[in-house]
């Protein structure tokens, strides 16, 4: 091989991403984004009185929709904030509200980042600012309102739902006294809800596969090696669902519609500085944290 030689050109990037491969436009102004945030202010706010509450009026719900809605906006201004700082075009946060009974009002919130991220230093950041966000903002709520039981007084009745706790919230419990208490013994309060569906979107959102946030951070990790991981978690979260439906739906869901294999980026050789492979850690601290492997069930 001739030393003077070029070297060879990257790899060509695949395809965009399957939902930014479109024929139907999603509007970008900034009061259409007022608009979804408010409708789902109203409905989360619904749901949180309705069930979360003793009065069950729309004010009541109040102390589980905020908390929830600064948790969800906080984890996508975090992605949005960092494609900004990378020269990254993307839009402000879309709120999903979810005017359906038995949901919690709503269905998330999203950024659409409207080019690929070529540099696998900015593929990170962009990747874990959203999650390590929203898990940070979701702490004060939970110890707010781990605190904050009321007892059940009652027998659980069959058909109830149940939330298991993810070991966070076993920490949380005990660095305030509150007690080693369960989902079957005592209501919780609102404001613990909206944490632990704050937890749950992060644990969710950082499983790596495709392009969902853990997808980010695995193939600026893992580089190739990526897709390996990837088929691999989905597997595992396929057999879950002989305990319970919500990885297994989850993983599949997010492989049919963003893929399991990312796109590649430019640098996908070279190696991740210390400081970037610290972050990638601080991602599987806050996954591990904030994962419970049957979120919801019914006695």
């Amino acid at each position: 091989m001739d030393p003077d030689a070029s070297p060879p050109p990257p790899a060509p990037f695949s395809a965009p991403p399957r939902w930014d491969r479109r024929r139907w436009k999603v509007p970008e102004h900034p009061l259409f984004h007022l608009l979804l945030l408010v409708l789902t202010f109203i409905t989360t706010t619904i749901f949180g009185g309705a069930v979360f509450s003793e009065g069950g009026s729309f004010l009541d719900g109040l102390s589980f929709s905020i908390p929830l809605l600064t948790i969800l906006g906080v984890h996508e201004l975090g992605h949005y904030v960092l494609c900004r700082r990378h020269g990254i075009a993307a839009t402000l946060p879309y709120f999903l509200p979810a005017p359906i009974p038995n949901l919690i009002g709503t269905f998330g919130a999203l950024i659409r980042i409207k080019e690929p991220i070529r540099d696998k230093r900015a593929l990170l950041e962009i990747g874990a600012a959203g999650p390590l966000a929203g898990f940070l903002t979701a702490i004060p709520f939970l110890l707010y309102g781990v605190t904050r039981p009321r007892p059940v007084e009652q027998m659980v009745a069959p058909g109830s739902v149940l939330f298991e706790y993810p070991i966070l919230v076993r920490f949380a419990q005990d660095l305030t006294g509150a007690g080693r208490y369960t989902s079957a013994t005592v209501h919780e309060h609102p404001a613990f809800m909206a944490a632990w569906f704050g937890m749950l979107v992060t644990a969710l959102n950082l499983l790596p596969i495709g392009q969902l946030d853990g997808g980010h951070v695995a193939r600026a990790t893992f580089g190739r090696r990526q897709p390996i991981l990837s088929y691999a978690v989905l597997a595992v979260a396929v057999l879950s669902a002989a305990r319970g439906p919500i990885w297994a739906f989850f993983g599949l869901f997010t492989a049919i519609f963003l893929g399991v294999t990312h796109p590649p980026v430019e640098n996908d050789d070279e190696p991740l500085p210390f400081g970037h492979k610290l972050i990638a850690l601080f991602c599987l601290a806050a996954f591990l944290l904030c994962f419970t492997a049957l979120p919801i069930r019914v006695i």
